[in-house]
């Protein structure tokens, strides 16, 4: 494939101008470690939930799911072991996202607005298309920026498209095409494996009210990076907290995952069948800010892009969450705010409104 018939598979204002050389491809690793991520919690899935293991060569289970407490006590993140989803199926889910990305933008745009639903009332499409932003309506489409909005907030130009896809709504819809329904087919299927993971963790960090956590809000967000020739001034996604209950992450193998912790920022490196786990605002409440939320942002790379699928899981929406930290409010209040913030103030104050 040509460069200049590639380069059509990124959002107009991601493509290099004609008159300067072509980005030719690397295999070196431009990603520069602000501080070895060997310190990352590391927990083991398996251990955590198969309560009947008692031989020397494991802890205690209980052992083990303290250590998930610890983790998101000190860090609001750790990385997943041993979670039990196919490798064979992360696989699939990448390398489908890699063709859907690589065709032109227009298609891509025009895709998923053709479908064919098994209902005709009240359909809203379960996957939408978005690109430059993260900050998302409620139907799934990107955000306009806040007009004068500054280069270093949350809505300035993100180097980034994806696909966002509500689970819940993924068996109402068939698609003709047959890449299309393929990869309709494996995000379902990659869906209800992470809702098991999700709700265990879940269960681990507890207890909570059991509708703080509901699977039927599940959604997943495909992201590509694509490369830019000025990495140095613009982000892939900027510094930002996840409004979810909990976070679930798979990265291909280029780096670019940061997250801040102790005043730095620590470079969060790609391991081949892990996943990593973090703490969202609607945990941070619902703990009494026991767990918090963490910081993290997204680099772009020069020679290369990144693939990364995240599931986040949210409260039941009208759900009211009762802390001693924050007045009483539901994830529909909360996800009103954070719309009006980035609307009017062109960045989430997040939990910060809601505090006594």
């Amino acid at each position: 494939m040509s460069q200049s018939y590639y380069f059509e598979s990124y959002p107009p204002l991601f493509r290099p101008p004609p008159n300067i050389p072509q980005i030719q491809e690397s295999n070196s690793d431009e990603t520069e470690s602000l501080l070895l991520d060997s310190h990352i919690p590391v927990i083991d899935y398996f251990k955590c939930t198969t309560p009947t293991i008692r031989t020397t060569k494991y802890q205690d289970v209980n052992e083990d799911r303290n250590l998930i407490s610890e983790a998101c006590r000190d860090w609001g993140l750790f990385r997943l072991v041993n979670h039990g989803i196919p490798i064979t199926l992360l696989n699939q889910v990448e390398e489908h996202a890699k063709k859907l990305f690589s065709l032109p933008y227009e298609t891509k745009k025009a895709f998923f607005a053709n479908s064919t639903s098994t209902s005709t009332t009240n359909f809203v499409c379960p996957i939408s298309y978005f690109w430059g932003s993260p900050a998302l309506s409620p139907s799934g489409a990107a955000l306009a920026p806040k007009k004068g909005a500054q280069e270093n907030n949350n809505q300035s130009l993100q180097w980034m498209e994806g696909f966002n896809v509500s689970l819940a709504q993924l068996s109402n819809i068939h698609y003709q095409d047959l890449l299309l329904e393929t990869f309709r087919c494996l995000l379902e299927e990659y869906g209800k494996e992470l809702s098991r993971v999700a709700t265990e963790i879940f269960k681990i960090l507890g207890p909570f009210e059991s509708n703080y956590m509901s699977i039927e809000t599940g959604l997943l967000r495909v992201y590509r990076y694509p490369r830019c020739l000025e990495p140095e001034r613009t982000w892939g996604i900027d510094t930002h907290t996840d409004s979810s209950v909990l976070s679930i992450i798979h990265q291909d193998d280029v780096g670019g995952l940061q997250l801040y912790k102790d005043h730095q920022w620590i470079d969060v490196n790609p391991l081949p069948n892990t996943l990593i786990v973090n703490i969202g605002d609607m945990l941070q409440a619902m703990s009494d800010d026991r767990y918090m939320s963490v910081k993290h942002r997204v680099k772009v790379n020069k020679h290369k892009e990144r693939i990364s699928i995240g599931y986040f899981v949210f409260p039941a929406e009208d759900t009211i969450i009762q802390s001693t930290k924050y007045n009483p409010f539901s994830y529909a209040d909360f996800r009103a705010q954070v719309q009006h913030d980035l609307k009017t103030l062109g960045l989430k104050t997040g939990l910060q409104k809601f505090k006594f």
